[in-house]
């Protein structure tokens, strides 16, 4: 991620200083895409408004141009303290934190019937309280997240399971401590700003592999089940698309998408999470995947890291980078596209931001 951003913001500072063309690049270190959010908590400080677009890209399977929404997501540690006593000889003398946080966990799962079909809650126990059944658990910890595909009904379904975990403390005669972790918002898309993008990615083509570098992906491809998937956010969504895809794949022979995925603008949502939704809440955004390795592979894996440490990888940040700096000199030199990309930018984000981050949290690691 940060390989193919800084090499793109390279080849505009050298295109800005060989041509003498006006205007600005900047190149954000962003640490914690996940579990961290910065772009969220930069957002918060409203650093985004300052910018008139915002390009990047994130390593996948196929090589494309992203469009759609994402969900936003919530994440709150919840640390239950109630007291300690013999569970036999003095049972009624303790206040069970480890029962608090299950009653939690059985509130959530009956708020489930009365959320959106998009939302989803999702939780770890990070904290049993202790290895013997026969002690009343002082202290247990549980670690939510809340998704919605709109982060504003994020915070409100939040609020939500805030009310339980007061409710399971409540029934158990224990108290809570809540942390915030942190929280970031849904994807604004903007096809002005793909479109640039794509146009772009189609003149530059894709990158190459030598054969060893796809018989290693080949054999990599082995190791993991649904290696057979269809590439690009539009098979999920759109038939025809979902034929050429099919095409293209079977064409290629092997493991790597070695070729670019039609241009998809159709309605698109992934259930997943990403800060980059809270700078396209700010400014016009958009962004791309650039193969870094085989199809199907499962992401966060021992198969994705292993990529990374190859030309397939290498190869994958700099064609990236190579794809944003192109689509960024358009829209420094061909003021039309860009005032484009902001009408859209304006219409999408009438309803305005809503930050998930209170204004007094600061970045945290969860327990």
């Amino acid at each position: 991620l940060g390989a193919g951003a800084f090499a793109a913001a390279l080849g505009v500072k050298a295109f800005l200083e060989a041509t003498k063309t006006p205007g600005t690049v900047v190149l954000y270190g962003c640490p914690g895409e996940e579990g961290g959010a910065a772009k969220a908590f930069m957002a918060r400080d409203g650093l985004w408004y300052g910018l008139d677009a915002a390009l990047t890209w994130h390593p996948n399977d196929a090589n494309e141009v992203l469009t759609g929404s994402s969900n936003s997501c919530i994440q709150t540690q919840y640390h239950f303290t109630g007291v300690a006593a013999h569970a036999a000889g003095d049972p009624d003398r303790g206040r069970s934190a480890l029962d608090a946080v299950e009653l939690m966990n059985v509130g959530v799962q009956f708020l489930r019937e009365h959320m959106s079909d998009k939302a989803r809650i999702h939780y770890a126990i990070t904290d049993a309280g202790g290895r013997s059944p026969n002690v009343v658990q002082p202290r247990a910890s549980v670690l939510y997240m809340v998704r919605s595909n709109h982060v504003a009904e994020a915070v409100e379904l939040q609020k939500r399971v805030d009310k339980i975990a007061e409710g399971a403390a409540l029934m158990t005669e224990t108290t809570f401590e809540k942390k915030f972790i942190d929280g970031l918002a849904d994807t604004v898309t903007n096809h002005a700003l793909e479109r640039v993008l794509y146009q772009n990615f189609q003149e530059l083509g894709v990158p190459s592999h030598t054969t060893e570098e796809l018989a290693y992906a080949d054999q990599l491809s082995a190791t993991y089940p649904g290696n057979d998937r269809l590439p690009g956010v539009g098979s999920q969504y759109d038939l025809d698309y979902a034929e050429q895809a099919r095409a293209l794949r079977t064409k290629a022979g092997h493991a790597m998408n070695d070729f670019l995925l039609p241009l998809y603008q159709g309605d698109a949502f992934e259930p997943g999470s990403t800060d980059v939704g809270d700078v396209s809440w700010q400014c016009p955004t958009a962004q791309i995947h650039v193969a870094t390795w085989p199809n199907g592979c499962p992401g966060h894996s021992w198969q994705n890291v292993s990529c990374g440490r190859t030309d397939i990888g290498h190869k994958a940040a700099l064609h990236a980078g190579k794809v944003l700096a192109a689509a960024a000199m358009d829209l420094l030199t061909q003021p039309a596209l860009l005032e484009e990309a902001k009408a859209e930018f304006q219409r999408r984000t009438v309803a305005g931001y809503t930050c998930p981050i209170p204004a007094d949290a600061v970045p945290v690691v969860a327990d």
